[in-house]
């Protein structure tokens, strides 16, 4: 299992920088339609624009890094789906405002809501995704389980015969 959270660890590290990346290339263009890779504020806290990149980048990571770890908690088999959802859930949302603030990212009240509302939507599909597939496994195991049944009965008779 640890070889397993540090796996998620590592792919979700270079995932979230590899989202960041992306978020910048294509949503952050100043008025002169160059592409911004840190805020003004971040720039000028830290004084060049690669020691602002290289912060960004692993705060990024280490969130990236957090959410994979996350994806644990649908694997504790003493869990409902629903409780493990609401745990990485809240990992996730709850751990964006910490890049977000140490990296002075502008964000109004309303980006934050329409951020939380794709992330309630987002694990709102995932859940039903998982229940969906849960729900036909249990299903054919069902089936599998009366096959076996009829069968076991079917020879019993035989037997009996």
């Amino acid at each position: 299992m640890r070889k397993s959270i540090l796996i998620r660890a590592a792919i979700g590290f270079v995932l979230g920088m590899l989202m960041l990346l992306a978020i910048c290339l294509l949503f952050d263009r100043g008025a002169d339609g160059k592409v911004h890779f840190c805020s003004d504020a971040l720039l000028k806290r830290v004084g060049s624009v690669t020691a602002a990149l290289l912060l960004q980048l692993a705060v990024c990571g280490l969130y990236g890094a957090a959410c994979m770890m996350g994806t644990v908690f649908y694997e504790i088999e003493r869990w409902s789906l629903a409780s493990a959802t609401v745990a990485h859930y809240l990992v996730v949302s709850l751990g964006y405002s910490f890049p977000a603030l140490l990296l002075d990212w502008n964000l109004t009240p309303r980006l934050l809501l329409q951020i939380e509302g794709l992330m309630t939507l987002g694990f709102f599909l995932i859940w039903l995704i998982i229940y969906l597939r849960y729900k036909a496994q249990v299903r054919e195991l069902n089936e599998l389980m009366e096959n076996t049944r009829k069968a076991s009965d079917g020879q019993s008779s035989a037997d009996a015969g």
